[in-house]
């Protein structure tokens, strides 16, 4: 009746609400239900409506409830026998009435008054008009129905972006679509054959290699000449140490000239036969090419 000043336990209460998440709250003096109604009929598709009386402002509450498009909670804390109210027909989800049945405990029943309309849950207390709005109970209870609220969206979030992630995940696949892993790899088999089938063709256009017409005629001279060259140093040796070297003057040069032909046993032995007939270097010589 008198505004905020002898409703200082609502204020005190509107103060605690705002600091909860997800939660905005404005106060309307009694008398100002129809600014109430305009802003609930703003609000977006989806926003969740909880309007909260006392006093007249719970008998208020019926009037907000009979005009809004759709209020989700009305709470009324001790309407007032001291005022004319409708029967509630407006479309809520849930009404929580607080309120003394012993007019005298609130000055003539200011408190005392019970709300007339279906879905309504009563609750009897015994507490003074004044102390109603310090009740701790009262207080839990706006509280606790507004988190509710709150939690109910939260879960109903949760539950569509899982059910659109699913959605997502259990998209039909083409069964001509492989994955791009599979598709890669896939691909370089088939490229690492066709290189294969290329290089093969390649090989058997070309046919069998031929060896290159010097690389066994050198390469077998080269392994004589390297027996042979062994083999003179040593006769070179054999020839110092027998005094034979006045008798016919052999030179590294000249062996090595010699070198040049191929050498067998066969031959060496008769070239020594030939060079030094009836020297003791003959068995020497044998001995050193076996």
């Amino acid at each position: 009746m008198f505004g905020p000043l002898p409703a200082i336990g609502l204020v005190e209460l509107v103060a605690e609400l705002k600091l909860m998440p997800d939660v905005e709250v404005s106060t309307y003096l009694h008398q100002s239900w129809p600014s109430l109604v305009e802003d609930i009929n703003r609000q977006a598709p989806g926003t969740h409506t909880v309007v909260v009386g006392y006093s007249l402002g719970a008998n208020s509450s019926v009037f907000v409830a009979n005009s809004a498009k759709y209020v989700d909670l009305v709470i009324a804390l001790q309407p007032s026998m001291l005022s004319w109210n409708p029967a509630l027909t407006g479309k809520v989800g849930r009404v929580i009435e607080i309120y003394n049945p012993n007019p005298w405990m609130t000055f003539g029943g200011m408190g005392s008054k019970k709300l007339i309309g279906e879905n309504i849950e009563y609750i009897a207390n015994y507490d003074s008009h004044p102390g109603a709005q310090f009740n701790s109970e009262f207080r839990s209870l706006v509280k606790s129905e507004i988190a509710k609220l709150t939690a109910d969206d939260t879960l109903v979030t949760a539950q569509a972006t899982a059910s659109r992630a699913n959605k997502v995940a259990q998209l039909p696949q083409s069964p001509n679509l492989k994955p791009a892993e599979k598709r890669l790899t896939h691909q370089q088999g088939d490229l690492a054959a066709k290189d294969h089938t290329q290089i093969a063709q390649t090989e058997m256009s070309k046919g069998p290699k031929q060896p290159k017409p010097n690389q066994v005629t050198e390469e077998a001279p080269r392994q004589q000449q390297r027996q042979s060259t062994a083999f003179l140093d040593a006769l070179s040796i054999s020839v110092n140490s027998g005094n034979l070297f006045d008798q016919r003057r052999v030179t590294i040069a000249h062996m090595k000239d010699y070198a040049q032909r191929r050498l067998s046993t066969a031959d060496m032995n008769d070239d020594a036969e030939r060079a030094y007939h009836g020297s003791r270097t003959v068995k020497l010589i044998a001995t050193a090419s076996d």
